[in-house]
């Protein structure tokens, strides 16, 4: 795994960490902040249906002794609070017609004002008690809040009303005062579990950062080295055959040469690849970069008995480096050739895809039913050895290929349909 996947991981992580946590929190304090919402406009909502029953005046009642249940408020009281609504014993406390900041005002048949009950309250003068109610007479819906007041709309028999507003002030202020809390609270554990979970996750990924940087000195190292006594045994070779002639034995080394250096190259080039940042990408003619590599592979493919077809849509550009370009299609055209079916066919399709392309190429490959392609990405994976195993190919030709479309935040996959395996680059600006 390269560095810059790790990174990405570690980038994947940290955001979705982040947003698992942000949707808990306000999942479990937007629940909070609703349910105690819900149960203040229930307590809102009673007294007003109490003050309604009796004419906009707070009676007498027997007083709540100590000891009783509403001087309790525990968790399973307020579990009952949620499920009933009676709030008998409020209206037996002492101090209620104290703490109740109300006024009344009632209508005849005609909306004539009849009468305004105002000695609950201080802050609103009988002119605005009254401009309040007829206010409420005329909104559709009988219970609701006007500015800082919760009102009722109660009708009598004979068609007069009566409008009770309620200065539920304290209450929307502690609920508003909630709300803050709740977003102030979130916004504070997020910064600290954001930072927690960076520092952590950087310690994590320490490690396997260290390995990939000594997995790719290795790959550098050792291909520099193996390149001299390869060069070596090379030269030796075709000096015997210079001095004895050719045999089977000195053809077969120099090709296990040729292929040994060919590996050496591809596992070099995958690294790089891998480690490779975001070039200086410009317009790109990519119809050209595609026909121009697709003449270059034709002669191979005639050779190996197979047939080339093409789709390429016209004038298809994109911001993109030229020699990424062509690398890509010439990798899916190697690959495709190596292993399509003897005198099969191998189709090459280019179209324009939003602001990037989309690059298919499929060759024929009848045994490919059942094959689980996800491995075909997988370094040196080679499905069969006796299928065109005379054609070799090291088995990451197709892992550079899906490195070089990461690039492009774009993908490569592999699909077998009807006979035939098709593999989709797409690539995005």
């Amino acid at each position: 795994m390269s560095e810059s996947t790790i990174r990405k991981l570690r980038l994947n992580f940290i955001r979705s960490a982040m947003l698992t946590l942000v949707g808990v929190m306000l999942g479990i304090s937007g629940l909070i902040f609703l349910t105690n919402a819900w149960l203040t406009r229930q307590n809102i909502r009673n007294i007003l249906d109490y003050l309604i029953e009796n004419d906009g005046r707070i009676t007498s009642a027997e007083p709540i002794k100590p000891g009783e249940a509403g001087y309790d408020y525990s968790l399973f009281h307020f579990l009952s609070e949620i499920v009933n609504s009676d709030e008998e014993n409020v209206y037996r406390s002492p101090e209620f017609r104290f703490t109740t900041r109300y006024f009344a005002v009632k209508f005849d048949a005609e909306e004539k004002l009849v009468e305004i009950l105002d000695n609950h309250i201080s802050s609103v003068t009988e002119e605005e008690a009254e401009s309040y109610g007829r206010a409420a007479l005329k909104r559709r819906r009988k219970f609701g809040r006007y500015r800082s007041y919760y009102y009722q709309v109660g009708e009598k028999a004979d068609g007069s009303s009566i409008v009770v507003f309620l200065d539920s002030w304290i209450q929307v202020r502690a609920n508003d005062r909630l709300l803050y809390s709740v977003f102030i609270m979130i916004g504070f554990g997020v910064i600290v579990t954001f930072v927690i979970v960076w520092l952590i996750s950087g310690s994590a990924i320490r490690a396997e950062l260290k390995n990939a940087q000594l997995q790719k000195q290795f790959i550098t190292d050792a291909s520099h080295e193996l390149k001299t006594p390869l060069a070596v045994i090379k030269a030796n070779t075709e000096m015997q055959e210079m001095l004895d002639g050719e045999s089977e034995w000195t053809q077969s080394t120099l090709r296990q040469v040729e292929r040994l250096s060919g590996l050496i190259a591809n596992l070099v080039l995958i690294t790089r690849t891998q480690e490779k940042e975001k070039g200086d990408r410009t317009e790109t003619n990519v119809t050209r970069a595609v026909l121009e590599t697709i003449q270059t592979f034709s002669p191979v493919a005639r050779n190996e008995h197979k047939t080339m077809t093409q789709s390429v849509e016209e004038h298809v550009t994109m911001k993109a480096v030229e020699s990424e370009i062509r690398q890509l299609t010439s990798l899916l055209l190697d690959n495709a050739i190596k292993y399509c079916d003897p005198e099969g066919t191998v189709q090459v399709t280019l179209q324009k895809r939003g602001k990037g392309i989309s690059l298919v190429v499929a060759n024929d490959y009848k045994e490919g039913k059942d094959v689980d392609y996800h491995l075909f990405f997988e370094r040196f994976y080679r499905k069969d050895e006796s299928h065109n195993a005379d054609q070799g190919g090291y088995g990451i030709g197709l892992s550079i290929a899906e490195n070089l479309v990461e690039h492009y935040k774009g993908s490569l996959t592999a699909k077998w349909n009807g006979g035939k395996i098709y593999f989709t680059a797409i690539l995005k600006e």
